[in-house]
């Protein structure tokens, strides 16, 4: 009879879990990876207490003029100063109350399309997304709802860029789909428009672009025709945004299975119940990192802007750097604020997304 063999004893818990292991396994691993880790760690001793005692310990926060500026550290006056042409540009101060009333309809919106019961939500989000945009341009110009006329050229600072941004995405997720369907469309006519639009949306860069709607556009416009210039660019950014997306929309077509084509047919759908009730959601549900990579890029570009001379936030920001009261050099305190105002709506729209995508997975595995 076999004798008895005693199991090993186990290590104890606080040298396999907790966060001296983790440590000892990423951080400690090896020889080479405790030298670069000790590097790295007396590199951030070294730069992390000067960084926070300018940006916090020793910079200026109270005041409203360049002369408030006494210290050494950042000084925060300028970006306090000038906190309402970065948000809102030369908008009239007495109409504001348009903007943010924008600002919660967007986030209504946001909001509904993750709490109103499910038999609804869906319709109700899509006509919700749709008139927004429409909603806003009334709402900001004025005239249509009786109100006093604001001119876009007194649109300006973030708020132009995020209102350019949601209005490009809502405007061009549907002509976007309609151009991969097209793509993929085994007629000849339309299959042929629909890659000519993607291929030249896609391989001209967006300033070219800008350049052509701004410039370009009106002269074959007929005479006497004006159309704003904020309009033109607009539409220049859904053709681009929707040339971007149409490719996002094809490989997730392409990601499907060909099983759920043939089941649908076998049903009896017709040719949109099956791409509307079958193919798009699975559709979205594979694409959306790259919907969500193509929202921000999108986002980011609205910052060209400045080029053809748009008063959106960096437009505003080097306005404000040329002043003549403020001639102090500011420009690092103006572009890291400018920094974390677009990280931190990228990174909410990133966890917006991750929702979304907990939400739509059909994964029930653990």
């Amino acid at each position: 009879m076999k004798e008895f063999e005693p199991v090993p004893a186990r290590p104890a818990p606080d040298k396999t879990v907790g966060p001296l292991a983790w440590m000892k396994e990423n951080l400690f691993s090896s020889l080479l990876n405790s030298l670069v880790t000790l590097a790295v760690m007396a590199l951030l001793v070294y730069y992390i207490p000067p960084v926070l005692d300018w940006a916090f310990f020793s910079a200026n926060w109270q005041g409203t003029s360049e002369d408030a500026c006494v210290r050494e550290g950042a000084c925060w006056v300028f970006v306090n100063a000038w906190s309402y042409q970065f948000f809102y540009g030369t908008y009239p101060v007495e109409e504001i109350w348009r903007i943010n009333l924008m600002l919660v309809l967007l986030a209504l919106v946001i909001l509904a399309s993750f709490t109103l019961p499910k038999h609804i939500r869906l319709k109700a989000s899509v006509i919700a997304w749709l008139v927004l945009p429409l909603v806003g341009i009334a709402l900001l110009d004025g005239r249509l709802l009786g109100l006093p006329v604001v001119s876009t050229d007194l649109w300006g600072g973030f708020t132009l860029n995020v209102f350019m941004a949601a209005a490009s995405i809502i405007v061009a997720f549907p002509f976007s789909f309609l151009w991969a369907l097209g793509r993929r469309s085994n007629m000849p006519f339309i299959r042929s428009v629909s890659v000519i639009f993607i291929e030249f949306f896609r391989g001209v860069p967006v300033l070219s672009l800008f350049f052509m709607g701004s410039v370009m556009l009106p002269l074959f416009f007929a005479e006497g025709t004006n159309v704003d210039k904020l309009i033109r660019v607009w539409i220049v950014l859904i053709f681009f945004m929707s040339g971007y997306m149409a490719e996002v929309f094809r490989g997730g077509f392409a990601a499907v299975p060909s099983g759920q084509y043939e089941a649908a047919d076998s049903i009896g759908l017709s040719y949109w119940q099956k791409i509307m009730l079958i193919i798009l959601p699975q559709v979205i549900k594979v694409s959306l990192p790259n919907i969500l990579a193509t929202f921000v890029m999108l986002f980011k570009n609205t910052t060209f802007l400045l080029i053809i001379g748009i008063p959106e936030v960096v437009q505003t920001l080097q306005t404000a750097l040329s002043n003549s009261y403020w001639l102090g050099g500011h420009a690092l305190e103006g572009y890291l604020f400018v920094f974390l105002v677009f990280w931190s709506s990228c990174f909410s729209m990133s966890l917006l997304a991750r929702r979304i995508e907990r939400q739509m997975n059909t994964d029930k595995r653990d």
